[in-house]
């Protein structure tokens, strides 16, 4: 009986294991978060309880990537920490309307202050926020950097990249792998299954009234797309990254030569939605790099 108990839970590590080596290759570089695990990492980040209270709202937003202090904004993609379901559908018109107060009357230098305010307009009016279940973070562009240096590296094209740089990723004949081993190791598609249409669209900054539009959109032409049997998985990723999401990858020489030293070219990166969903979502879509610094009493 003894032994009998030991296979077993030999058998259960040995599968945990797996599972969870799997689930690590899924997610590749990708990162999630709850509201919970966000608000006990500005915990730290954050050294007094004063600057906590004051700060904490900012702080967790700005760790994933929902509040852009240039602007004094929300992103549309904080949304995707509610509890989806049927809900108020007047919801969403009494946010905008407490965020065009807020706006209105919290000068755009009083960061925090401004933060705070433009959350509880989404806690009290928008509907059940989840806390516990974490969520796909938007990689900004620095990291995209990084991850797009690094497939160069693996796919041995590193010294190919300043041509890249000048003349796009056509130039080379390793383009469109690289654009699939990006896709891959941000966790936004899979050869398998394609692309990641709720992650794609965080990624992009949401299409907020067009959401479901875009993706029964792009879901139709990746059908299209499989159904023309493409062997060469490097094609088929190319050809969906461009023709259903009409993917924007752009690579462009740092200016400053300090800087260049550090961060070899910036990064453009976004996606358009399709014809059909109108050009307002296409200019919802572009991705901006936010400083990545932090939410304490989100609920």
């Amino acid at each position: 009986m003894q032994v009998f108990a030991a296979i077993v839970k030999l058998v259960a590590i040995t599968l945990g294991a797996i599972i969870a080596s799997i689930s690590c290759i899924e997610e590749h570089s990708a990162s999630l978060k709850s509201i919970l695990s966000s608000s006990a990492e500005c915990n730290l980040y954050l050294p007094t309880e004063a600057l906590r209270q004051e700060c904490g709202t900012r702080c967790v937003s700005l760790v994933n990537r929902i509040w852009n202090d240039t602007n004094g904004r929300l992103s549309d993609t904080i949304g995707r920490f509610y509890v989806e379901g049927p809900q108020d559908p007047c919801a969403r018109n009494r946010t905008l309307q407490c965020l065009e107060q807020v706006t209105a009357s919290i000068p755009l230098r009083n960061s925090c202050q401004l933060a705070d305010a433009s959350v509880n307009c989404y806690r009290n009016n928008y509907g059940q926020l989840d806390v516990k279940s974490p969520r796909f973070v938007a990689f900004s562009d620095v990291q995209q950097v990084r991850i797009l240096t690094e497939c160069a590296a693996m796919l041995g094209v590193w010294d190919k990249l300043t041509q890249v740089v000048r003349n796009g990723l056509q130039s080379i004949s390793e383009g469109a792998c690289l654009l699939r081993c990006l896709l891959i190791r941000q966790g936004l598609y899979s050869d398998q299954r394609g692309p990641d249409l709720k992650r794609v669209s965080v990624q992009c900054g949401g299409y907020e009234g067009y959401e479901q539009e875009w993706r029964a959109n792009v879901t139709r032409c990746v059908a299209a797309v499989r159904a023309e049997r493409i062997c060469d998985k490097c094609l088929q990723a190319e050809r969906i990254a461009v023709d259903c999401l009409q993917m924007h990858l752009h690579l462009y020489e740092v200016r400053s030569p300090k800087l260049r030293q550090h961060i070899p070219f910036g990064v453009e990166f976004y996606t358009g939605a399709n014809a059909a969903a109108g050009s307002a979502a296409a200019a919802q879509a572009q991705v901006t790099t936010y400083i990545t610094v932090y939410y304490y009493y989100w609920y």
